[in-house]
């Protein structure tokens, strides 16, 4: 046992909330995969018609400072991918905020989740507008 303990412990949290997330996501048949990525924890989720870029910022923090480079690999990816985009976080549960929750910070985008608890939303809702969408063509 080396000195790397608290990362251990941070690594361990932060599998254990993208478990939550995942199983959450399960319980309405969507599939989650994480990407692999060097810079960002981005994951998948689809049930064969809906398709979701998700980027996950973890551990929960009230602000999260996101790179723009960043901000715009995600862009690309989620276009490549035709999916939709959502940031998702995990506190008490899982939330998801959409990219316009984001504040310009020079070099940073800035998610502060107590100013976009308004725009904050839980999976469920996601689904029945994808829901709503279907049912509508």
């Amino acid at each position: 046992m080396g000195g790397s303990s608290m990362t251990d412990i941070e690594n361990f949290k932060k599998v254990t909330k993208i478990t939550e997330i995942r199983n959450e996501l399960k319980e309405y048949d969507f599939e989650m995969r994480l990407l692999q990525d060097a810079e960002l924890h981005l994951a998948i989720a689809g049930d064969g018609e809906a398709l979701y870029l998700l980027l996950i910022l973890l551990p929960y923090q009230d602000k999260f400072k996101i790179l723009k480079r960043h901000i715009w690999k995600f862009k690309t990816l989620a276009y490549k991918f035709n999916a939709k985009t959502y940031l998702v976080t995990y506190n008490v549960i899982a939330a998801f905020y959409p990219l316009h929750a984001l504040e310009d910070a020079g070099k940073y985008f800035v998610l502060d989740t107590e100013k976009a608890k308004g725009m904050m939303f839980s999976f469920d809702t996601i689904v029945s507008e994808q829901l709503e969408e279907r049912l509508a063509v």
